[in-house]
């Protein structure tokens, strides 16, 4: 059970190394300042025995490295002003919608917006 959970722990500190390599490709200074990270939250934990307490940790690393992976865009200045972005499949990009407050539109349909009662003033 020991090694399963060791196994496991290794495999999750290798994938975060590698999805960091990955997303940080040709920016020295964020490859050096997340492997400084990694390896000091590793570090830090690495007393830890109770396997309860490991697994939360090892499912703790798995959602960073889930977040860095599919969140985080690389950004390069081409020239000044001009950025070109480093997006991988991995990235999951969200459509730019505006926001809509419903609730005050189902209440104010047929009212003017500047003349509705603020929030704070209506009765409840």
């Amino acid at each position: 059970m020991a090694d399963n959970l060791r196994q496991k722990v290794l495999h999750v500190f290798k994938k975060l190394h590698r999805t960091r390599m990955n997303t940080f490709q040709g920016d020295e200074h964020a490859l050096k300042v997340t492997r400084n990270k990694i390896n000091e939250e590793y570090k830090k934990y690495k007393n830890v025995t109770n396997p309860a307490a490991i697994e939360e940790l090892n499912k703790f690393a798995e959602e960073v490295e889930h977040e860095i992976r599919t969140t985080v865009i690389q950004a390069v200045e081409t020239e000044p002003g001009r950025f070109a972005l480093r997006i991988t499949p991995d990235t999951a990009l969200v459509d730019n919608v505006p926001y809509k407050d419903c609730d005050i539109l189902k209440n104010n349909k047929n009212q003017d917006l500047s003349t509705s009662t603020p929030k704070s003033e209506r009765k409840k």
